[in-house]
């Protein structure tokens, strides 16, 4: 499958989904596809783990603040900015909701909304070079993409506000030692390790992988409809 902003090739029960450039998409522009994407591949029988990579670009999604002015300006509120929010939500709910293990891995730097989407997956990993910056809230955005949901939740309440608040970029290190992602892969082995992870998802009884999706999902407080 070929989008503009993502392309996808199902191979032995994975759909490998890189995003692509030339450049970096912005969050709204992407969400359309995203959803067309997720909605075919949940119906997909030949399917069974979703891994997404950074290809060309990397998780890096930055709200356009010129557009949001022009919007409020031309319109007289945000409903347009509204509109687009809500999109986004309903990627991470989708993502988080579909009954398949979704896993994003990177080794570049994720940033803004990006690391929202990054963070939606059931498993992420990342190389030893990979950094973590949130939105920056110097412009008076709340954080978009569900992070409000998320981090509090893979890091507790207070390393949440101090990654929020202090605007700094975490390496993949520091990043793995309070839960923000899970595994961190050598860059020798990089294609390898992740192949390795990914297969033995695909081949695993598929009901014990929805079951266990559920379970731990219900565990964390996560109200879910597997899909």
């Amino acid at each position: 499958m070929q989008y503009e902003h993502f392309d996808c090739d199902i191979r032995d029960g994975i759909a490998h989904i890189r995003l692509i450039g030339p450049d970096a998409p912005l969050p709204a522009a992407m969400c359309d596809e995203f959803v067309d994407l997720l909605l075919r591949l949940q119906d997909d029988n030949a399917v069974r783990v979703l891994l997404v990579t950074d290809g060309d670009n990397s998780f890096d999604l930055q709200t356009n603040l010129d557009s949001i002015a022009e919007a409020r300006c031309s319109e007289g509120d945000f409903g347009p900015v509204a509109a687009d929010l809500d999109q986004a939500r309903k990627v991470v709910t989708m993502i988080q909701d579909l009954a398949k293990p979704v896993v994003t891995a990177t080794r570049g730097d994720v940033r803004g909304a990006g690391l929202g989407f990054f963070l939606a997956a059931d498993v992420r990993l990342a190389g030893r070079g990979a950094t973590f910056t949130a939105p920056d809230m110097a412009a008076g955005l709340m954080p978009e993409w569900g992070l409000t949901f998320t981090l509090p939740r893979l890091l507790g309440p207070g390393r949440c506000l101090e990654f929020l608040w202090s605007g700094r970029t975490l390496g993949a290190a520091e990043a793995l030692q309070i839960g923000l992602i899970d595994r961190v892969l050598a860059d020798e082995g990089w294609d390898d390790d992740l192949a390795t992870f990914v297969e033995r998802l695909a081949h695993l009884p598929q009901p014990m992988v929805r079951l266990t999706k559920l379970a731990a999902r219900l565990r964390a407080g996560v109200s879910v409809i597997l899909r």
